[in-house]
């Protein structure tokens, strides 16, 4: 969990909240300044959020346990510890509960993706970078190696988002670069495509020369203005 600098739990008022679920989703956050999610967090707490980063089912570093309880339970089981990670934040009134949204990247963004079409949302809104939608084809495609896919990409099993797309009940952004190898930007304009045709509400954007993350500062701006943008207007959110 990461606060803004001065913040006094218990005591100032509850905050606007972001989930933060890491990539992977076989990895982990690391209370560091290191590289990739890190500055993120940093980022939005510094603009007065809570941040919290769940090591969900499916996080490596805490045993096997909890490595294969995320097998098979994508957008399920494990989408269960982000939400119960707000509800924690909530209770101890930390969040508030009218200004939270789940934001993430890669894996993180497939969370994302999930969280709209789950049902009864404790979020506002959510936003997905270079997520995934599609389990089906994520599970077939997962790796070049073979061997890979039929040891892992059967654990890639649980709520297929782009199949449930009309039951999303919450605004998404979706923003993709068009040079992901890593995350095929078919999830996003599929999903995207999914939501348009079933009058749901959405942006997506493809940021142009982008991998699977920002290479440059110019587009690491792009993205947080892109990002900051939807929480004031789309999402509401104040801060």
């Amino acid at each position: 969990m990461t606060l803004p600098a001065g913040y006094r739990p218990g005591v100032d008022a509850p905050l606007p909240t972001i989930i933060q679920p890491h990539g992977g989703p076989w990895g982990r956050n690391e209370a560091d300044w290191g590289g990739g999610d890190i500055p993120v967090t940093q980022y939005f707490a510094s603009r007065g959020f809570a941040v919290l980063q769940p090591q969900f089912r499916g996080s490596t570093g805490f045993g096997n346990a909890l490595w294969r309880a995320g097998d098979g339970e994508w957008g399920q089981k494990m989408q269960d510890d982000k939400d119960d990670g707000l509800a924690w934040l909530v209770e101890q009134r930390i969040a508030d509960p009218n200004r939270a949204m789940i934001y993430g990247f890669s894996y993180g963004g497939f969370a994302a993706i999930a969280a709209t079409v789950r049902p009864n949302s404790p979020y506002r809104c959510a936003i997905s970078g270079a997520g995934v939608a599609s389990l089906q084809r994520l599970g077939t495609l997962w790796s070049n190696n073979r061997v890979q896919r039929q040891l892992q990409g059967t654990t890639v099993r649980g709520m297929d988002p782009l199949e449930n797309a009309s039951r999303a009940s919450i605004p998404i952004l979706l923003y993709h670069g068009d040079y992901d190898t890593a995350a095929d930007i078919w999830h996003s304009e599929r999903f995207a495509a999914a939501l348009r045709a079933n009058n749901k509400p959405h942006e997506y954007v493809v940021i142009p020369e982008m991998p699977h993350g920002a290479v440059n500062p110019e587009m690491r701006r792009r993205e947080f203005q892109l990002v900051e943008d939807f929480i004031r207007g789309t999402c509401g959110i104040s801060y």
